[in-house]
């Protein structure tokens, strides 16, 4: 899977959230990671959560499609929404 991400948008991520970009390639690594539609008009494109578990934490990495190329957005540890629908289709 080839990632991008905006080098700003990483040093504003890991300031809040405490990750590099980049980690967000490892929540796609989970084989029980759910992609779920982030769709919000105020966005101005469509964008994805990858929600999975990385080393027994659950994380989320919203991103959006750049042709092939997968544009990270966020990187952060999961919500207590999300995890309730990683364990709703996970298994």
């Amino acid at each position: 899977m080839d990632i991008d991400y905006d080098a700003d948008k990483d040093e504003i991520n890991r300031f809040k959230h405490r990750l590099p970009l980049a980690f967000g390639g490892r929540v796609f690594d989970d084989p029980l990671c759910q992609i779920l539609p982030s769709f919000r008009p105020v966005d101005g494109e469509d964008r994805y959560k990858a929600v999975g578990m990385v080393e027994e934490k659950l994380y989320t990495a919203v991103y959006v499609y750049r042709g092939a190329q997968v544009r990270m957005i966020s990187v952060r540890r999961s919500n207590a929404s999300e995890q309730r629908d990683y364990d709703r289709y996970s298994g």
